[in-house]
């Protein structure tokens, strides 16, 4: 287990204003939301699965505890699974700066849930922005940890 430290710290306090943020934010398009909102998409975005607006605050819930769990897992970088074994402290630092920012993301990903199934909005475009920054993050990360051996 690594030690706390004032990046980490400042992680963490981000990430919490912004997720009780994010969440006022789902509790005011819920109370405001129609009595049927899209909760399923197909490929295209298209909306063709219906529900309560309530029915947001369990994946938003999910991607949130996904998120919290990977500040908590900032503090385990030899437990992250990576093609790279993290052998030294630069790479360490490295898996938790990596693992802090994709905590981030996940908030991303939790307000395009939110958008997009309760003001049933096209912004379908915000997934795919999401999963191409968890792609390079994790992607330029790895190649920095490999070089940092």
């Amino acid at each position: 287990m690594m030690g706390r430290t004032l990046e980490g710290t400042i992680f963490e306090v981000v990430f919490l204003v912004l997720a009780l943020v994010l969440w006022g934010f789902i509790a005011w398009l819920i109370a405001r939301a129609p009595s049927l909102v899209p909760i399923h998409f197909d490929i295209v975005g298209e909306a063709d699965k219906w529900s309560h607006p309530m029915s947001v605050i369990f994946p938003c819930l999910i991607m949130t505890v996904a998120g919290a769990c990977m500040l908590l897992g900032a503090y385990f970088p030899k437990s992250v699974n990576l093609p790279v074994k993290v052998e030294n402290a630069r790479q360490a630092a490295l898996v938790m700066r990596m693992m802090r920012i994709l905590s981030l993301v996940m908030l991303l990903i939790t307000l395009h849930i939110a958008l997009s199934t309760l003001l049933a909005s096209r912004l379908f475009w915000l997934v795919w922005v999401a999963v191409g920054l968890l792609l390079a993050i994790v992607a330029t990360y790895t190649i920095l940890i490999y070089k940092a051996r």
